[in-house]
This record gives structure tokens, C-alpha cells and sequence, in this order.
């Protein structure tokens, strides 16, 4: 699921959403996509504890007698078994996740990102990311302080908030929402004669890369 949503057709959207920002304006662009914020070990946790009391009910009050060592032993293995499966269920972890847990962990993993990926590292500090969270199905933009201070905190929240709602059509849905943020960012910070290309533009992205680790920069 999560590769669809970064399939050939969503990466070729990006880099023309990429390139329409920045040849409307002076903003550099990075997209990052991650699979997910934080590891919500906790819903592994509660499921693994409900997978366990459930099997323990059943084996206590159930009409079958078990042996004493099955008693003992299998409630654990079912619940061990319960809290693994969740690492298959991204919905299931959505769910156990308050929205405002997951928001700050998005948050701090995008701020995170944006030092990690060089966003700041632009002359007049004009560069923006765009941090998208699959599995939280959050978009966060991160802008630089030259930027930061020309666009406005509704403007930002509003397009947060577009993106967001994109994420549900896949993610060649997002690049054409984010493609829509070329005039606004074109107002913000206008491009200049002279204006370099600072950032790559390409789509950074750890859901084709599960246990690679991330690229450097």
C-alpha cells in the first residue's frame, strides 16, 4: 500500500509540482516522504495485552480443560503473535494513536528532517520542506525563516491542511496540490534575476527502502 502511494506516476508529479514552484518563485523545495513518525510501540502493546487476556478468558472459562502449562505459556505466545501483527495493520496503529500524538510526532520528525536534509542551507533562507507521513496521513510544511516570515501562518495552515485531504487519493494527488502553491509562494517570495537552483529536487522517500536506513545528503 504505502509503495503505491509513491508510485512512478506520484514521483514524476512531484518534480513537475517541484519545478512549478521554484520557477514561480524564489523558494527551494524539498519533499520528503516518510513511512511513518514514530513506532507507536504502544498499540503493539495494548493489542498484544488484549490478544493475551482474551486468550486467557477463554482458556479459564471455556468448556474445554486445558493442561496447566498451556495455561501458563499460550495466552503470552497469542499475545506476542497479536502485538507483531500490528506491524502489518497501519490503520490498527492510526486508531490507538491519538491525532495529537500523532500530530507532534509528525512535527518533530519533519523539524527533524529539515536539518537533516539541508533545508536551511540556502542564501536568503528561502527553502521550505514538505514532510509527508504515511502512515499518520499528515502533510507538515517546514519553511525557512526568510520564507517563514512572508507567508503567512494561515496560508501555511490551509495548504497544510489541502495536502493533508490530498493524501487520501495517493500521492500524485498531493504533487498536484502542492503544484497549486506556486502563485501563493511566487507572491510570498518572488523570484529574482539571477535565481539558482540551491536544493535537489528530487522526492526523498524511505518507503521503497525498509531496512536500508536513510540517504545522505
Amino acid at each position: 500500500m504505502s509503495a503505491r502511494f509513491l508510485d512512478d506516476a506520484a514521483r514524476a508529479a512531484f518534480r513537475r509540482a517541484i519545478a512549478a514552484v521554484e520557477r514561480a518563485s524564489a523558494v527551494e523545495v524539498i519533499v520528503a516522504v516518510r513511512r511513518r513518525s514514530a513506532s507507536y510501540l504502544h498499540a503493539n502493546a495494548i493489542a498484544g495485552a488484549a490478544a493475551a487476556l482474551a486468550g486467557l478468558a477463554v482458556m479459564l472459562f471455556g468448556e474445554h480443560v486445558f493442561a496447566l502449562s498451556s495455561i501458563l505459556i499460550d495466552p503470552f505466545v497469542a499475545g506476542a503473535l497479536a502485538g507483531a501483527a500490528v506491524e502489518l495493520l497501519p490503520g490498527l496503529k492510526r486508531l490507538l494513536a491519538p491525532r495529537a500524538m500523532r500530530h507532534r510526532h509528525v512535527e518533530r520528525a519533519a523539524r527533524a528532517t529539515f536539518v537533516e536534509r539541508g533545508v536551511h542551507n540556502t542564501r536568503d533562507r528561502s527553502g521550505i520542506l514538505v514532510y509527508i507521513s504515511w502512515l499518520e496521513r499528515e502533510v507538515v510544511l517546514v519553511p525557512d525563516s526568510g520564507l517563514e516570515r512572508r507567508l503567512s501562518h494561515e496560508a501555511r495552515a490551509s495548504a497544510e491542511r489541502a495536502l493533508t485531504a490530498a493524501m487520501a487519493h495517493g500521492g500524485a494527488a498531493v504533487a498536484r496540490e502542492l503544484e497549486q502553491l506556486a502563485a501563493a509562494l511566487g507572491t510570498a517570495m518572488p523570484i529574482r534575476e539571477g535565481d539558482v537552483n540551491e536544493l535537489p529536487d528530487t522526492v526523498d522517500s524511505d518507503l521503497d527502502r525498509r531496512s536500508r536506513g536513510r540517504p545522505r545528503r
